[in-house]
């Protein structure tokens, strides 16, 4: 496993990503959002040891956790288009979020890929939201975790066709990204995680990257 890289930004830098990323999401452009900041904590060798384990496991199973095991055969049997034309690439399982189940899924357009956010039963009628994500139909790994108003959803998408590099989404309980990460390496190899060691937490494993925690910091 590779040295762990930390992302942080500086207040001025904060305070710009907060200003350009508004600006950009009311104009529908591709741009990092920050309107809650987190952190990717790097994990001690024994959490990442704890979580290994959890991964070959199953990982969680209480319906809060979705890792996509399919090949990319069965993957590519189970897209389908929705009426305006839109593919859905890559879907996940349905996921408990707040007073939801939901389905995470990658929606392709002719303007690029969208995170679309949809009601598990009725999929291609209720889209509770959407987010621009650059291009990439690779969808690794969802995940929900905290409680309350506080609980929120991970989402870990390739935002770059032929570029092995994934980023983190960060959606609130009105289906708003609040916050995107910079590029981390590997687009296909994220598990979401969440520890009985700590319920309220959401962990990000990668057997040939790293083991993150993702932290709030505001």
């Amino acid at each position: 496993m590779k040295p762990f890289a930390q992302i942080n930004l500086s207040s001025a830098a904060l305070r710009r990503g907060i200003l350009v990323s508004s600006l950009a999401f009311a104009a529908g452009c591709v741009s990092r959002i920050d309107i809650e900041h987190w952190t990717l904590e790097p994990c001690d060798a024994a959490t990442t040891a704890e979580i290994a384990r959890l991964v070959e496991e199953g990982a969680s199973r209480d319906g809060r956790v979705w890792n996509d095991n399919v090949s990319h055969e069965e993957r590519e049997r189970r897209r389908y288009k929705l009426r305006d034309g839109t593919t859905i690439a890559s879907e996940s399982s349905p996921l408990r979020f707040g007073t939801n189940t939901v389905c995470v899924a990658v929606a392709a357009t002719s303007e690029g890929d969208y995170i679309q956010i949809v009601d598990s039963m009725f999929k291609t009628t209720e889209i509770l939201g959407r987010h621009r994500a650059g291009w990439g139909y690779r969808l690794p790994c969802a995940a929900s975790f905290g409680n309350d108003e506080n609980e929120r959803l991970v989402v870990v998408k390739a935002p770059r066709t032929y570029h092995n590099w994934s980023r983190i989404y960060v959606f609130d309980q009105s289906f708003k990204c609040v916050w995107e990460s910079e590029e981390i390496e590997d687009r296909s190899g994220w598990h979401a995680v969440v520890s009985p060691s700590h319920p309220d937490s959401v962990f990000l494993y990668n057997s040939r990257v790293a083991c993150y925690r993702l932290i709030r910091s505001n």
